[in-house]
């Protein structure tokens, strides 16, 4: 027996005589055989879901410094190349920025004035579980106004990291240009 001998088709039933197989019906195709309607099962797969973010305000601020200000910055600069242009842009996203430091500001506040007074009244009411579980989201909520307050200094003194999404605007606004003049180039060299 050769290699390829394991390939080829076994045939044991003798072959059909075309009035044989005029008479026989073929089997009725059923969607259950191709479709599985089942409900997925989670004993056998296991999956992981890892979840990044507080889902507190403190995520606007990271939500827009990770934004993708290197692409609009390209666009900008193809739309309009010119520095004043850039300049304002910048200065743009940079108030953008304050504006959302101080909305996420002004919702801690009102947050930690809301659960102060949960703490009170849900302690005069006995209710020591739940003023624990109040008083440990208050220390998050405080963990999270001394972490925007560092932030925002950091922003002010021009910290790296801070400083990431003006750089990121720069980097695309240059590429606009370099693109702007690579293509300008092509044109007046094929006339």
């Amino acid at each position: 027996m050769g290699f390829f001998d394991l390939f080829k088709k076994r045939t044991s039933a003798p072959a059909e005589t075309p009035e044989e197989a005029g008479s026989s019906t073929l089997p009725e195709i059923r969607e259950e055989d191709f479709i599985d309607n089942s409900e997925p099962s989670s004993a056998n797969t296991s999956t992981y879901s890892v979840e990044f973010g507080s889902k507190l305000p403190i995520d606007i601020i990271y939500g827009f410094l990770k934004e993708d200000y290197e692409n609009k910055a390209y666009n900008d600069a193809l739309t309009n190349p010119d520095q004043s242009y850039k300049d304002a842009n910048l200065d743009i996203v940079r108030s953008n920025l304050e504006i959302k430091f101080k909305q996420v500001f002004l919702k801690y506040e009102d947050m930690l004035r809301e659960i102060d007074f949960h703490i009170h009244s849900r302690g005069q009411a006995g209710l020591t579980d739940i003023v624990e579980l109040l008083k440990s989201k208050q220390n998050t909520y405080e963990k999270h106004v001394v972490e925007l307050k560092k932030m925002k200094e950091d922003l002010d003194k021009g910290e790296l990291y801070m400083m990431g999404i003006f750089k990121s605007y720069e980097v695309g606004f240059t590429r606009g240009l370099a693109s702007l003049s690579l293509h300008n180039l092509k044109i007046e060299n094929t006339l």
